[in-house]
Formats: C-alpha cells, sequence, structure tokens
C-alpha cells in the first residue's frame, strides 16, 4: 500500500487502492521511455535538423514522434498526482489542518532602500502592543510659593545730619523714630543696617536735613564683645564734619549698645569721610559739652514725622531737648498760620539734656499740619534751635 509523504510530527495518509493499477502502469510506462533512450552526441543532429526547417515552428518528424512517445505518460503521471493530491486533502484529519493566519494589527517595518542584506522568509513586521491605558493623572501638587521673610513695622532711631535752625550754619544730628519693616523674630544687627540704611539714604521729603552718603550703602553690622564692626561698600568724600558720627550714633542707638565702631570698606578705601581714617575707631561722646557739639539741641521723639492722629482730640508731643534754664517753646500750624502755642520746661538745662512733654490746648481739626518745637534767643528772641514735623489728622 502506497502512502503520501508526511509532515514532520504527521502520520502517513493511505492513499486509496484503486490507484495502484494507475500508478503501476505510469512506472512501466517512465520505465520504457528510460530503456529506449541511448546516450550519443546529438549535437550534430540537432544542428542539422535546425537549420533544414523551413518555416515550421515544430521539430522534425522522427523528433516528433519521440516527443509524443513520452508526452502521453508524463500527462497520466500529473493526473495521478493531482487525484492523489485530491484525495489525501479530503481525507486529511482535522487536526493538521493548516493554521490560518489571523488579521494581524503588527506595523511592517520595511527593510532600508539600499541595504545589502538578504531578507528573511518570515514576517519582517513587528506585533504591535496595544500599551495599557494611563491612569487619571492625580490632580498636580500646588506649587511652592516663595514666600518673603516675615517682617513686622517697628519704630527705628536714626540720626538725621541738618541746621540746628532754619538758615543756620551749624550742623548738627537729629534722633527721629522712623516706622520701619525689620525681620520677625527681630535681630539687633538686622535692626541696625536697617537704621543705617535710612540715614543713609536720601533725605526725608520736606526736611532741611542733609544727605552725607549718596552711592554708599551699609553690606553689615557685627556685634562684638567689645566693638562693634560697620562694614561699607566705600567710604564719602562728602565734607560734612560729622557725617562718621552720623553712622556711630544711629548703630549705637540701634544696637542699643556703647561700644566703640570700628569700619571697614568694601573697595578697599581708606578713610571713612574726610578726617576719618579707615584704621580708627569711634565712639560717641561721654562729656555733656562735647555731645551738645554733635546732637542738635531739641529733639521731637513723638508724634513721628508723617504720623496721621485722630481728629477732636489735642494733640500729645514727648521728645529731648537742652536748652537755656530749659525752657521748651512749641507753635502748631495749619495753612502757615498759628492755630496753637505755648511752652514747657524740660527736665534738665544745657549742657545737660532733659525730657519734655505737652499737649496743645484744643482739639485737632482735620487737616494737616506742621509742628514746631524750638528754643528762642535771650539775646535778640531769634530762633537759635528748632525740629519740625509734620502731621495729619484724621
Amino acid at each position: 500500500m502506497n502512502t503520501d509523504p508526511t509532515r514532520p510530527g504527521e502520520e502517513p495518509t493511505v492513499i486509496g487502492a484503486g490507484l495502484a493499477p494507475v500508478e503501476d502502469r505510469l512506472r512501466r510506462a517512465l520505465d520504457d521511455e528510460a530503456r529506449s533512450i541511448y546516450p550519443g552526441d546529438r549535437l550534430g543532429a540537432i544542428l542539422a535538423d535546425a537549420h533544414s526547417a523551413t518555416g515550421s515552428a515544430g521539430f522534425s518528424d522522427s523528433a516528433g514522434s519521440r516527443q509524443h512517445r513520452w508526452v502521453l505518460p508524463a500527462a497520466a503521471a500529473a493526473a495521478a498526482v493531482l487525484v492523489a493530491g485530491t484525495v489525501w486533502a479530503v481525507n486529511r484529519p482535522p487536526g493538521q489542518t493548516p493554521p490560518v493566519a489571523a488579521t494581524s494589527t503588527a506595523v511592517g517595518t520595511p527593510s532600508p532602500l539600499g541595504s545589502s542584506s538578504t531578507p528573511s522568509n518570515g514576517p519582517t513586521s513587528v506585533p504591535t502592543q496595544t500599551a495599557a491605558r494611563p491612569s487619571t493623572p492625580s490632580a498636580s501638587p500646588p506649587a511652592t510659593t516663595v514666600r518673603p521673610p516675615a517682617t513686622t513695622t517697628a519704630s527705628v532711631p536714626v540720626y538725621y545730619l541738618g541746621p540746628v535752625a532754619t538758615g543756620s550754619g551749624q550742623q548738627r544730628l537729629f534722633r527721629e523714630f522712623v516706622p520701619s519693616q525689620v525681620p520677625v523674630p527681630a535681630v539687633p544687627v538686622g535692626t541696625a543696617l536697617t537704621a543705617l540704611r535710612l540715614a543713609m539714604g536720601p533725605a526725608p521729603a520736606g526736611t532741611r536735613y542733609h544727605s552725607a552718603w549718596t552711592g554708599v550703602s551699609p553690606e553689615s553690622v557685627t556685634r562684638g564683645d567689645r566693638i562693634i564692626t560697620v562694614r561699607l561698600s566705600s567710604g564719602t568724600r562728602d565734607t560734612s564734619p560729622l557725617a562718621t558720627e552720623q553712622l556711630v550714633w544711629t548703630v549705637q542707638a540701634a544696637l542699643g549698645a556703647a561700644l566703640p565702631v570700628r569700619f571697614e570698606l568694601a573697595d578697599g578705601g581708606t578713610a571713612v569721610s574726610p578726617g576719618h581714617p579707615v584704621s580708627g575707631t569711634y565712639d560717641r561722646p561721654t562729656d555733656p559739652i562735647a555731645v551738645l557739639d554733635q546732637v542738635a539741641p531739641i529733639w521731637v521723639d513723638e508724634p513721628a514725622r508723617g504720623s496721621v492722629v485722630r481728629t477732636g482730640r489735642p494733640l500729645a508731643v514727648k521728645g529731648v531737648a537742652s536748652t537755656f534754664e530749659a525752657n521748651v517753646e512749641w507753635e502748631l500750624l495749619r495753612a502757615g498760620r498759628r492755630v496753637d502755642s505755648g511752652f514747657t520746661t524740660a527736665s534738665g538745662a544745657a549742657p545737660a539734656r532733659g525730657t519734655y512733654r505737652f499737649t496743645t490746648t484744643k482739639p485737632l481739626a482735620s487737616g494737616a499740619y506742621v509742628l514746631r518745637v524750638f528754643e528762642s534767643s535771650a539775646k535778640d528772641g531769634s530762633t537759635s534751635a528748632e525740629q519740625v514735623v509734620t502731621l495729619t489728622a484724621r
């Protein structure tokens, strides 16, 4: 019994017994045809037949007869193979059905143009994997907000440089408490640096003060056990005699420490101000006469410059003075006109410095005011010293 050639892993399939006679005849016909062929030199005969052909598309009769002798057996063999293949396909077991290519989602990857490599027989596509659907992203965390350092408003002691009275050529230091933003928690060196910036900055509007430190800025303040170190960007060329003393009084008051002050200059200069070498140390004087040579005879501590006070009430004022027989005069001006005036006595007379306080006699109506506290000359009644402060009543 004949069998179909097998594939790896498959069992042989039996071809029907009815085809055996056909196969035998085919074999005999092929065997007879093979026996009738005798090898020989046929090149000459073939060339002769080709040249003798006269327009006929076929070969000579002798060649044709031989051709027909093997055509019929070959046709029979082909028919037998066709029938055998059909029978095998019909009778093949279901498990041997060749796999059918499924619909592919592969994305073809063509070979690069001009490549010399031989493509493989298999598919060159790469199966596409469906990516997992990303989960809904959570809400983005809020952006970190960089907050400025916490500050609070505090009254900072600042010493300004100005004439003791309008038209006077004598310059002295005036202390004012200036509301300013200082770091929280309050650090004395931070407060001192703030006070120096105010003292060295532009003069407050509406004042007679003079700025001796234009273009110069304080960089740091360090308080040691026995000395205070102030670092400036540079020294000043201003010829005001009290420019360096202005910074000494300011930094000592802000730190609340009467320690000597040493200066450092970032630009390597040799003088803090004219006549004040950077190699020296500086301190406020303690002798009353020497103090009076540096600070103004009259200071107004309250109200602060630019204050807003309540209407319908008298104005409370306090400060420090060093005047003849401790006399302190005052007046309140509105639109250039005096609306109230009076006098009081300080707790000490010149050359000592004493405190004073008073309250205006009339309640304030709404509007802008100028408070003037002064000392009149016992000789001619002219103003020998004064301090002027602006304020608003609302």
